[in-house]
């Protein structure tokens, strides 16, 4: 409703001219919605309607991602647990981990999160690396381990 207010409709050769004191109390309900009070409508600074529209618009996109996160978070959550609802799934079939950590919302959260995530992942592949000369060690098959870097 907040930008439509600014927009003027073409009159009808029939109606007659709204007056603005009309047009006033016609939007006025509207600005009791967003928080402004009786007195800072009618008597304080007229800019005021444009702060306040705009912190609505501001409001309702902050409220638009905080919903575009919870589907995520959703999604996910069926993500992980589709494996349970397919119907021909076998017995002993197990639900993927969900995240164990939120999603970042910032880059400085990003940039962490994503260097954790470089760390575990080198830290499983060293994991691997390691298996993997033990059990050829264990068959008499001897290899160098040098050349990776940790």
């Amino acid at each position: 409703m907040g930008g439509d207010l600014l927009v003027e409709e073409e009159p009808s050769p029939t109606d007659t001219p709204q007056s603005m004191t009309e047009v006033f109390y016609e939007h006025f309900p509207y600005y009791l919605a967003l928080g402004m009070t009786e007195w800072q409508y009618w008597h304080g600074d007229c800019t005021l309607v444009k702060h306040y529209r705009e912190a609505e618009k501001i409001r309702n996109r902050k409220k638009n991602s905080e919903f575009h996160l919870q589907g995520m978070y959703i999604y996910e959550a069926l993500i992980c647990v589709s494996p349970l609802l397919h119907a021909f799934a076998k017995k002993g079939t197990k639900a993927h981990p969900y995240t164990d950590k939120p999603y970042p919302l910032d880059k400085v959260e990003a940039k962490k999160y994503a260097e954790e995530k470089r760390k575990k992942e080198k830290a499983r592949a060293r994991e691997a690396f390691d298996a993997m000369v033990a059990a050829l060690a264990a068959r008499g098959l001897k290899e160098e381990s040098e050349g990776i870097d940790d």
